[in-house]
């Protein structure tokens, strides 16, 4: 899948009070048009994400008026919506891209929606996100990620090694031959004893709705295979983020797999 670039939009600024009374307006009359996928429901959030300046909004050209809506920073489930006659323009993509480059500009690691209704689902998998599977079809919220890569300094001196980073539902812990839901293949850098990482190794809390376990081998061998949110994972090198994981080093001292 192709990563989208993180961009600001020159169209996408803080919302004003007189952008919350234009867009009420037309959410009311979406309302009660019945257009699908519209969150005058959510009104009471959107005031909230509005008065703490969280509220980002794409204004048009043309019009000079909020068109389009967006609070959650893509960090948490919230809410991106485009005024029924506006969409199609790439309008909602521009608001996702200016919130890309804002988490990126923040340092955030993972990124975190919920794709509500689900007919968004193509639409948030197109913007880089990865929907979470799940063994309960019928579960009704459907949440999906986005990693945010990040390159790191690795010693000049030193052994080469290749780290890979597999990540399992928990349910690997009582059915061994579960597949691993992600893997990556890095570059690392042993310096006495300690492994560095020529990229951060990244995670969700959740695979496929469960824990995270997480497995890892150098050069072939295994070196670790536990939950990542335990202690051990900890003294291990695994770090907690919002939204997740992420490893810079490894420390593998005395530990050894289960």
């Amino acid at each position: 899948m192709s990563a989208v670039q993180p961009r600001l939009c020159p169209h996408t600024r803080r919302s004003t009070d007189a952008d919350m009374r234009f867009m009420k307006a037309w959410l009311e009359a979406q309302e009660e048009d019945e257009v699908h996928g519209t969150f005058l429901c959510n009104w009471n959030l959107t005031v909230e994400a509005h008065e703490a300046s969280e509220l980002l909004v794409y204004v048009d050209e043309g019009s000079q008026k909020a068109v389009a809506y967006q609070w959650g920073a893509l960090i948490h489930p919230g809410i991106l919506e485009v005024r029924n006659d506006m969409r199609g323009r790439g309008i909602g993509k521009a608001l996702v891209a200016h919130r890309l480059a804002e988490a990126a500009e923040a340092g955030h690691d993972i990124l975190r929606i919920q794709c509500t209704p689900r007919s968004s689902i193509p639409f948030w998998e197109r913007m880089g996100f990865d929907v979470q599977k799940s063994s309960d079809v019928g579960m009704q919220n459907v949440y999906a990620f986005r990693l945010m890569p990040r390159m790191l300094e690795v010693p000049d001196e030193g052994e080469r090694v290749q780290v890979i980073m597999e990540w399992y539902p928990e349910m690997r812990n009582w059915k061994p031959e579960t597949p691993a839901q992600r893997t990556q293949v890095i570059a690392g850098v042993r310096e006495g004893g300690m492994i560095h990482l020529s990229e951060r190794a990244l995670c969700p809390s959740k695979v496929a709705d469960q824990d995270a376990v997480l497995r890892v081998t150098v050069d072939g061998e295994e070196w670790f295979c536990g939950n990542a949110k335990h202690g051990r994972a900890e003294d291990f090198g695994v770090q907690h983020c919002p939204n997740g994981f992420f490893l810079d080093s490894l420390w593998p001292d005395e530990l050894l797999t289960d």
